[in-house]
């Protein structure tokens, strides 16, 4: 039994150093646009509807920064309304523009290939608010403190005074 829970505590300890490795990396790593990811790759978190059926509000969009776009890419597009970058599909080009059309609307407009901030890789559905989560400080926090005690109380239990822990019963029964 012993030797179950040590090898539990280890893997344990795997998980949880990668996790709390993971949380830190992306804490450190937001970017100026506010977007946060490792390398070349960012996650962004879909807030409308804009390229529904595809996307949701909610769902975690990989974004690969370093790709050059080309027509019928979704790409991160800076936002001619906002600050905050959008997910669009580039639908064609005209005078050197690119034409930016989001799979959800009907009206399209114009950019350049400057505005474009990475072309979109894929996406992991429903995972934007555990991104934003293992992003942030909170996050490490939480993971931290929730390692400490799945790794320190089972050996702590082991090691418990014997006044602690539950006494067995014998099935040994002498003859005479």
């Amino acid at each position: 039994m012993k030797a179950l829970i040590r090898i539990i505590q280890v893997l344990l300890t795997i998980v949880w150093l990668g996790l709390l490795t993971l949380c830190l990396l992306l804490f450190r790593s937001t970017h100026s646009n506010g977007l946060t990811g490792l390398g070349d790759w960012r996650g962004y978190i879909v807030a409308d509807n804009n390229m529904s059926p595809e996307l949701s509000p909610g769902d975690l969009a990989v974004i690969h920064m370093g790709e050059t776009p080309k027509a019928g890419d979704a790409v991160l597009c800076a936002s001619s309304a906002s600050s905050i970058p959008e997910l669009t599909r580039i639908i064609g080009t005209s005078e050197g523009q690119l034409i930016l059309k989001p799979d959800g609307v009907d009206e399209s407009r114009l950019a350049s290939m400057e505005e474009i901030e990475g072309v979109f890789s894929g996406y992991i559905p429903g995972f934007g608010e555990p991104f934003r989560f293992l992003s942030s400080i909170t996050g490490a926090i939480v993971i931290f403190i929730a390692g400490l005690i799945l790794i320190v109380l089972p050996g702590f239990l082991l090691r418990a005074p014997k006044a602690l822990r539950p006494e067995r019963q014998s099935t040994y029964t002498p003859r005479h």
